[in-house]
């Protein structure tokens, strides 16, 4: 099947976060919404018919979560990124975002640390905060627009006997980057060797651009698998995060037993019943809209990067290895981040996620979301280049 990512969906009044609570989010309701990780394409049909059939049924009572669940994740990772695992290994969750909790709540106590590597997925961030856990920051390094890992700090960080678990975002939001074999290795060992459970989130692993490979972690070795849960979703890739369906791989019998007592006191893994019917025919029959779905982003985020380096100079771009947000590095323009939202927000319109919400490494960035039709891409870079043109950049 042909899927058309250049049609224009009309997505106000749906009540759909990105679109309907623009202002309540980012300031301003007449902006374009360009900022959280939501794509304005239809999903696969294959996931709609899924949802139809459940839906026809018209009885909705509780849902419990089938075998075919966790051996659709398990064939899903060996064929996507060649990583055997066994089934019971895989835990059912509403999302991803409450694993960072209740592994907090399940592996920490007040006062512990959990490491984090910023500018990062905020949502890494709130949870360390909220549970009265302290945040140990291994600070990414930055050289020419390209990403690194400051694995002398890590080290050190790791070292402290207060230090817990390791959120790992990989690939990484918001830099778009996909940590080698090389990279998670050393991560490992240094977890491994100072006793930190690593909590990776791999949500973006399906969306490897030009020719990336993402190496999910606990596969290179089983002591790592060992010392780490692993989470995967459909939701991203699939463009479906509103359904709720996430599968954990947690292939320590220890760390799994921990993981799911801390959901039952909880209460936190109740699905919907159109989760999982959704959840199976996107891992199961919507393969060629993925690789559709690769191509069309690879297109855009050449185009932005082209529409920048052309008109916009002073905006950079780093090199996008995966996701479909780019990271925009506007330190250039001289704007304190106050500034910089009204530049973005209020001046040209256009609903960016700023960079200070990934932590202080992101002063002086802007994310901002290219998984939408080109025309819309378009539409929001024509408006930032008038301001940009206005302020005499």
């Amino acid at each position: 099947m042909i899927y058309d990512f250049d049609e224009i969906i009309e997505r106000k009044n749906t009540q759909s976060s990105k679109w309907d609570n623009v202002a309540a989010r980012i300031g301003n309701g007449d902006a374009l919404p360009m900022w959280v990780a939501d794509m304005d394409f239809r999903c696969p049909i294959q996931v709609v018919e899924a949802v139809k059939k459940r839906a026809e049924h018209e009885i909705y009572g509780y849902p419990y979560v089938p075998p075919e669940f966790y051996d659709v994740t398990a064939s899903w990772l060996k064929k996507r990124h060649g990583w055997e695992i066994r089934s019971d290994w895989v835990v059912f969750t509403t999302g991803i975002v409450p694993v960072f909790n209740t592994m907090i709540q399940a592996f920490t106590e007040e006062g512990d640390e959990v490491i984090i590597q910023e500018p990062v997925y905020h949502q890494m961030i709130h949870p360390v905060n909220d549970n009265g856990r302290v945040i140990s920051n291994n600070a990414l390094l930055c050289e020419n627009g390209v990403y690194s890992i400051d694995f002398e700090d890590l080290e050190r960080r790791a070292s402290r006997a207060e230090a817990k678990l390791l959120f790992l975002c990989s690939p990484h939001n918001p830099v778009g980057k996909v940590w080698s074999r090389q990279d998670l290795v050393r991560i490992a060992e240094i977890c491994l060797k100072y006793g930190v459970i690593i909590v990776s989130d791999e949500i973006h692993s399906d969306l490897l651009l030009f020719g990336n490979r993402h190496v999910p972690l606990a596969s290179i070795d089983e002591r790592y698998a060992w010392n780490s849960v692993s989470c995967f979703a459909p939701s991203k890739t699939f463009n479906i995060a509103g359904l709720r369906a996430s599968g954990i791989v947690a292939p320590n019998p220890e760390i799994r037993k921990k993981l799911e007592n801390q959901f039952k006191k909880n209460k936190g893994i109740q699905q919907n019943v159109f989760a999982v019917p959704a959840y199976i025919a996107a891992y199961t029959e919507c393969d060629d809209y993925l690789e559709q779905l690769v191509a069309y982003l690879e297109k855009n985020i050449a185009f932005l990067a082209a529409f920048l380096e052309e008109r916009m100079p002073k905006i950079k771009i780093g090199k996008q290895e995966a996701t479909y947000l780019a990271w925009l590095n506007c330190k250039a323009l001289n704007l304190s981040d106050e500034a910089l939202a009204e530049f973005f927000i209020d001046k040209s319109l256009v609903g960016v996620s700023l960079g200070t919400a990934f932590g202080d490494e992101g002063s002086g960035y802007v994310r901002l979301n290219f998984g939408c039709p080109r025309r819309t891409l378009e539409k929001a870079l024509h408006q930032i280049l008038i301001q940009y043109k206005s302020f005499g950049f």
